[in-house]
């Protein structure tokens, strides 16, 4: 969206005010009562789009274990599968559907959608506006995830074609909701004898695919093309300079790469070649990109040999570093050509798309530099506005009682202002809501900030500046905070970042000076296009003792078929290992994908503050009036348990429309001793659990989905089992109903006997380009049957009947 000076200025005026009113305008956090009636799983997800990716940080209210996602590396979307962790008390029943806002995004992650089938398990769906490649990994404190984006270019869409770019005139052969095959466009080109691609366009809420030839520099020469073409193509219409902005494709601009010249030298030893590719990287790490290129041509010039294909690749992004596009573009063009299916492939074509989408959104600056291309302010953003109603009703003994447990609005926005200049992009944010409560007896009325900042990115320095209210998901245990951060691409494989201020654990909470941090992180990779290694110290302080100081690491490998996390996180201040975590996913032959989530940690989380637990003192400034910092160490050691937990899946496809997806996890969260006053907790001892959910499609009629799920669950203390059936049946239009319904029976005997919940909900929800509309509604019965003693029993009915209304809007 273009934004006229008029309105910019406007914009300008405004958003400092909004800045200023979201760092205080929080209030106090949320009243406990209150919060767990709004019961949202997701806190925060927010996007931060760079140059040719993106990384989205997920923010969730409690721990979650992931289990898998779906698909697992490319798609236009993924469903993301996560058991919820004993932390997340009243939503281990059931969490209501939400539709999250997406924060800093909306043109490139089109949607996100939580929902349940299973008690203690939960589905967050993401989509983005394209086919992307993605990989994911959770965070080291087990409440957030991070999803990056790969080769998402500067507002790039459609896909990539290995042809030239349009000059201008182009002939439209055929339109189609379908893709076209290969076979198609080269039946096309040879009937021709000229160049044909496919682009992609939006035409009223509808995705089309185009088949093309050209591109062409005269309209004469289109013309020409157009005769020809319509005896086969009747449909055949003259396009003129109508997607500068939208094909995938690049432009050849005349240049011919080095390595199509041919080699030409005599074949060097394999320890020489090694030599020289070691001082080419070296002189790009250096910034000495002429003599990166000219160590890298000597490689190229060479007969071919193992590797070679690399350094085809790396005199692409040499290049690109440099800014000369035109002979990136044509070293990469070389690489596809020598090299289609070669490891890099899907790495090259998205690099060719992020050059070719530039090429078209700027002005050529002529040989020696002549007129820059003139800034470029954009607006995006999103809103949301949903309404929840609850009603409870109790009926024990002969008596009823009812009263409205929920009745609230939850109103957010999200403002985008940036501007990309030839070297510096400027980027103003403000993300925030309110949330009125109508139930006087519950908690009052709240607002929240979940982001107000400004950010300055130097691209030729590589040095990206940000202050205010942001997202630190990937540092430590930090996810909402008011301060300062600072990024440093040191080179191609390494950056750095520093960042500090006041943590603000809420977007509830105000900003707040009795806490401070400050950390220090690095990410090197990726190596050997799989490697990926973070690492962070992290320093924390409250009421001038240190909180909490910790070393974090995380290793990610990724490649076709195969994925693992490994996350460390390790206090220095108190000694003590806080977290440990493996996860992974393996592919096999008959298309079984195998999961794993191995995960050892402190619960809570290992702070000093910990101490304050079961205490009087509201801080650490008056405990240490009471107490030694030794007995202070020592109570915050007490009053932390640690937890264990294991998890095992499988998931397959059955045919062409079945899914099936198994897992068996246990969790045992260990006791605490008693001091300072504090009684001691018992271990709870190991929760089993087992599950299989099933999904089909196309079973009563076209496109419909159906989930059918069955939960068991034992531990020391009590039985249950669950059943449920999910569904979506496509209606007229972009509506779509689903229908749900499910029942739960629960043996506890401290409870005295057992339960029965039953709950029926219907679910339905539009879906157009820019906004969503979603209605909910359901009745939960619950029945629960005690031992009152010589053999009488007591019967207990409760009954919850909810609605909700929730529209989203993106522009």
């Amino acid at each position: 969206m273009r934004v006229t000076a008029e309105r910019f200025a406007a914009l300008l005026v405004a958003l400092p005010i909004a800045l200023l009113a979201g760092s205080g305008v929080a209030g106090a956090a949320v009243p406990a009562p209150f919060a767990a009636l709004i019961n949202q799983l997701v806190q925060v997800i927010d996007v931060d789009d760079r140059e040719d990716h993106a990384d989205i940080s997920v923010q969730f209210a409690c721990t979650v274990n992931y289990l898998g996602n779906t698909p697992q590396s490319r798609g236009t979307g993924t469903t993301i599968t996560l058991r919820l962790g004993p932390d997340c008390g009243s939503l281990l029943n059931s969490v209501p559907p939400e539709l999250p806002l997406i924060g800093g995004g909306g043109q490139l992650v089109t949607g996100a959608r939580v929902d349940s089938l299973l008690p203690g398990q939960a589905s967050l769906e993401l989509t983005w506006s394209r086919e992307l490649s993605f990989v994911m990994a959770p965070t080291a404190n087990g409440q957030g995830l991070r999803v990056r984006l790969l080769g998402t270019g500067k507002r790039a869409t459609g896909y990539v074609t290995e042809v030239d770019a349009p000059e201008g005139y182009a002939v439209n052969l055929d339109s189609s909701l379908d893709k076209f095959d290969p076979a198609a466009m080269q039946a096309a080109a040879t009937a021709l004898s000229t160049q044909v691609y496919v682009s992609e366009t939006d035409v009223e809420d509808k995705h089309w695919f185009r088949l093309r030839a050209g591109p062409f520099k005269t309209r004469a020469e289109a013309e020409r093309v157009l005769r020809v073409a319509q005896p086969n193509y009747p449909r055949a219409w003259l396009a003129i300079n109508d997607e500068a902005s939208q094909v995938m494709a690049v432009d050849r601009a005349g240049v011919a790469s080095v390595a199509a010249l041919g080699p030409t030298d005599a074949p060097l030893p394999d320890a020489e070649r090694s030599r020289i590719l070691r001082d080419a990287r070296a002189a790009l790490a250096k910034r000495q990109y002429a003599d990166s290129v000219a160590l890298l041509t000597r490689l190229l010039r060479q007969p071919e040999y193992p590797g070679r294909a690399e350094v085809q690749e790396l005199i692409g992004l040499v290049r690109e570093r440099a800014g000369d596009l035109a002979h990136a573009k044509a070293e990469y063009q070389e690489y596809l050509r020598r090299y289609p299916n070669g490891p890099a492939a899907g790495r090259v074509r998205d690099r060719l798309t992020l050059l070719a989408t530039a090429a078209a959104a700027t002005q050529s600056a002529g040989a020696f530099g002549g007129a820059s291309a003139p800034s470029r302010w954009s607006i995006a953003g999103s809103s949301a506005l949903t309404y929840l109603y609850g009603q409870d009703q109790i009926s024990s003994g002969g008596t009823t009682t009812s009263s409205t447990s929920l009745n609230a609005a939850l109103i957010y926005g999200d403002l985008l202002v940036r501007e990309r200049g030839t070297r510096y992009d400027f980027t103003a944010r403000v993300d925030a809501g309110y949330t009125a409560n109508l139930v006087s007896n519950t908690g009052g009325s709240q607002d929240r900030t979940t982001a107000a900042y400004v950010e300055l990115t130097d691209r030729q320095l590589g040095l990206t500046g940000r202050a205010g209210r942001q997202s630190l998901a990937t540092v430590g245990a930090i996810g909402l905070f008011d301060g300062l951060y600072v990024g440093y691409q040191l080179s191609p494989k390494v950056s750095l970042s520093v960042a500090g201020g006041l943590p603000a654990y809420s977007s509830y909470s105000a900003v707040s000076g009795r806490q401070e941090f400050g950390t220090v992180s690095a990410e090197f990779g990726p190596y050997r296009q799989a490697w990926i290694f973070d690492g962070y110290l992290f320093d924390e302080v409250s009421s001038g003792a240190t909180d909490r100081r910790a070393l974090g690491l995380q290793v990610r490998y990724s490649r076709p078929g195969h994925s693992a996390v490994f996350l460390t996180d390790y206090d220095i201040a108190l000694a003590q290992l806080n977290s440990v975590t493996l996860i992974g996913n393996v592919s096999i032959p008959g298309h079984w994908v195998l999961g794993f989530d191995l995960d050892h940690r402190h619960s809570p989380l290992l702070l000093l503050s910990n101490a304050l637990i079961g205490q009087s003192a509201p801080d650490l400034a008056t405990l240490q009036t009471e107490f030694t910092p030794s007995q202070i160490r020592q109570l915050a050691l007490d009053r932390t348990s640690t937890s264990d937990s294991l998890t095992l899946s499988a998931s397959r496809p059955i045919g062409q429309r079945w899914q099936i997806l198994a897992d068996i996890s246990a969790l045992e969260l260990g006791g605490t001793p008693a001091s300072g006053g504090v009684e001691a907790t018992p271990a709870t001892g190991w929760d089993r659990n087992a599950s299989i959910q099933i999904s089909g499609s196309s079973l009563l009629q076209a496109s419909d989905l159906h989930f059918f799920g069955l939960r068991y669950d034992s531990s020391p203390s009590s039985r249950s089992i669950t059943a449920s059936w999910d569904a979506r049946f496509v209606l007229a239009g972009a509506w779509r109903l689903g229908p749900r319904f499910s029942v739960e029976q629960v043996d506890d005997p401290e409870l005295g006997g057992t339960q029965r919940l039953f709950l029926p909900e219907v679910r339905g929800d539009w879906t157009g380009r820019h906004s969503v509309f979603e209605l909910v509604g359901g009745y939960q019965i619950q029945q629960q049957q005690s031992q009152a003693g010589l053999g009488a029993s007591t019967t207990q009915d409760a009954r919850h009947l909810y609605a909700s209304v929730a529209y989203r809007l993106r522009f």
